[in-house]
């Protein structure tokens, strides 16, 4: 299969102007969610970081008898039921599966407010349902989480920092760690305006897709650098001559490396559930930013001009 040839050196501006794009793009999504009354945080902390209580119900009921209001209606009809007015003022309320799964996200209850909110929930909609299942989780454990979570992405961005200075000089270096740094914060940056538009909430396993996402990128990153660099040292061609050919020698081995690992994630985005849909899309995201600004990014700032 023949691959037409990547022109690093004429399609350099267009690969600055498309990542400056995008980062500004995620930077303006960070500072709106700062902003953003419901949630003022530079991303939408699920409850895994902000703890309460989550209530999922199992509607047992016919396809056909499954059509039931919007989530936002229910909500509506749940506060007008409850007492605890103030508590839910801050649900988040999903509908999974065809209807048949209820998903509630309360500030946290203790095991009677639980009981209360569920029967209310059975008067606003006829539950039919058996299995009735919910975790709670403190706001100190809640707290705990997010600390640990930034503390091992920060610990293992530190790793990466070290590893490549070692590996690379320092120009390669900086080069390679200004890529990783533009892959987190793009990813980082879609989800904040998810969490703004979709209500969209990222829990631990966001954070696992960090890490993840930036061991992905450097593999990448430093696979093309190492290939640019032999060839430097080998090559009678012309320097940028030579970094075009040492991209498009790796790029068909990091294309085809990332569309079979895509193609996994894929699979749980169309069939997997739904716990771990937003999971598998941020690992997706991260797969296709980086495999771009290892070919693309990184390389193309090697160009002389």
């Amino acid at each position: 299969m023949k691959i037409k040839s990547i022109n690093l050196v004429k399609q350099q501006k267009i690969i600055w102007f498309f990542s400056s794009a995008l980062l500004v793009i995620s930077i303006v999504g960070i500072l709106f969610s700062s902003f953003y009354s419901p949630i003022k945080k530079p991303i939408n902390l699920g409850m895994d970081f902000l703890g309460g209580t989550e209530i999922r119900v199992e509607r047992i009921c016919s396809d056909e008898g499954c059509s039931i209001e919007t989530a936002d209606e229910i909500a509506d009809s749940l506060r007008q039921v409850s007492e605890d007015k103030i508590t839910l003022n801050k649900i988040r309320l999903q509908i999974q599966n065809d209807n048949k799964i209820i998903s509630l996200k309360v500030p946290f209850l203790n095991v009677e407010q639980t009981a209360n909110l569920i029967k209310n929930l059975d008067k606003v909609l006829p539950l039919n349902s058996e299995t009735q299942d919910s975790r709670s989780i403190g706001p100190l454990l809640g707290k705990t989480l997010l600390i640990k979570g930034a503390r091992s992405l920060l610990v293992a961005l530190v790793a990466i920092a070290i590893y490549i200075s070692i590996r690379f000089d320092k120009k390669y270096a900086l080069l390679a760690l200004f890529a990783l740094f533009h892959d987190l914060l793009i990813v980082f940056g879609i989800f904040s305006w998810l969490g703004i538009i979709l209500s969209v909430q990222v829990n631990s396993l966001f954070a696992v897709s960090l890490l993840t996402i930036a061991g992905y990128s450097v593999n990448d990153t430093v696979v093309i650098f190492d290939r640019i660099r032999e060839n430097l040292k080998s090559s009678k061609e012309d320097y940028n001559e030579t970094i075009q050919l040492s991209v498009n020698e790796s790029f068909r081995r990091t294309t085809f490396t990332s569309i079979t690992t895509l193609i996994p994630l894929l699979t749980l985005i169309l069939f997997g559930s739904y716990s771990l849909f937003w999971f598998s899309l941020s690992l997706s995201l991260g797969i296709i930013v980086g495999s771009y600004s290892s070919i693309l990014l990184a390389p193309s700032f090697l160009i002389k001009k």
